[in-house]
């Protein structure tokens, strides 16, 4: 049931003296009501969604073993992009499930009642593998559906003003409650209170606001914002698979790069192996092991004065152990005799 609108109550008080008497609640716009649980049914790739939301993160929070479904070094190793809209439906806690069912309910069902079952479900993977695979490019990767929310808050913050279908879909309050919301995960995250996929949330809105415009925008608007979404995708997508060891700041990056390098190694892939613990080694902050392990993979493929120099680099290095420390001592000098008599 559809709630009346302060829009409708201002038209109708189209002079002075109707004004009069009239509260001021009376004539602030509301946000429509959601849909009814009751009929789910007839959203079902809202409810199907919300479904495998819960399923899955009352599996995962029970402890089942749904790292498949996770973001991980597999989306740049191998490809496995789909893990973008896998990851979305595991959630670190109920607080944050509950969050993101009550969103994505009410604006999800709005967009599919007016848009249909098909382009509803395009927009969510839109904003699922976009807003996801941009948090793993530069980031670690995360879990949820909010960046999924935020994308249909900001779609809907531009179509309420724009398309009637949309009339009052968002109120001023709830667009404050998100901004605000913004900000806060963004201060937990940086005091260490609680890490959140804050690149996310910012590109899954900034990706629902151009989605907004390609849809009800000018043809200009409609031109450029359906080539900013196309760029970013394309960077996201790029930047967690072919570029991501250079993308990436966090060291999450480092170390999953360094533990393909190793399987490579427990492979008997050599030249695999030396190519990842490269990567590896040359990321910014990465550890003594890193060079230590390179060393190892040059020594493996036969390069002698590569895997001297390594060790040599990894034992100078302030977090390196004794074994490194040792090591490098015991070959000083050697690369040096080496580059010498060649």
């Amino acid at each position: 049931m559809v709630s009346v609108t302060g829009s409708l109550v201002k038209r109708q008080l189209n002079t002075a003296s109707e004004l009069d008497g009239v509260e001021a609640a009376d004539i602030v716009p509301r946000m429509l009501s959601p849909a009814s649980p009751k009929n789910a049914l007839y959203y079902p790739i809202t409810s199907s969604v919300i479904l495998a939301a819960v399923v899955l993160t009352v599996m995962w929070r029970s402890g089942q073993d749904l790292d498949d479904l996770l973001m991980n070094n597999l989306v740049w190793q191998r490809w496995e992009v789909w893990r973008a809209i896998s990851s979305t439906l595991l959630h670190v806690n109920y607080f944050h499930l509950a969050f993101n069912v009550y969103w994505i309910w009410t604006f999800g069902t709005l967009v599919e009642r007016v848009f249909g079952h098909v382009y509803c479900a395009g927009i969510f993977l839109l904003l699922a593998f976009g807003s996801m695979l941009a948090e793993f490019a530069v980031l670690t990767g995360g879990v949820g559906l909010s960046g999924v929310g935020y994308g249909l808050w900001g779609m809907l913050w531009v179509l309420e003003k724009r398309d009637a279908r949309f009339a009052d879909a968002v109120d001023s309050h709830t667009s404050q409650m998100f901004v605000g919301w913004f900000f806060l995960c963004i201060i937990l995250t940086v005091t260490g209170v609680m890490p959140v996929a804050n690149i996310a949330h910012g590109v899954g809105a900034l990706m629902g606001i151009l989605l907004g415009f390609a849809i009800c925008g000018t043809q200009a608007a409609k031109r450029n914002s359906t080539a900013g979404l196309i760029a970013i995708v394309f960077l996201a997508l790029v930047g967690s698979t072919v570029f991501w060891p250079s993308a990436n700041f966090s060291q999450y990056a480092e170390s999953e790069i360094e533990r393909a390098g190793l399987a490579a190694l427990d492979r008997n892939d050599p030249v695999r192996a030396v190519k990842l613990l490269e990567s590896a080694a040359r990321m910014k902050h990465a550890p003594a092991r890193a060079w230590y392990n390179l060393g190892v993979a040059y020594r493996r493929a036969g390069r002698i004065q590569d895997a001297v120099l390594a060790y040599e680099h990894a034992g100078s290095m302030p977090d390196a152990d004794a074994d490194m420390r040792g090591v490098a001592k015991d070959l000083s000098g050697f690369g040096t005799l080496s580059i010498t008599n060649h």
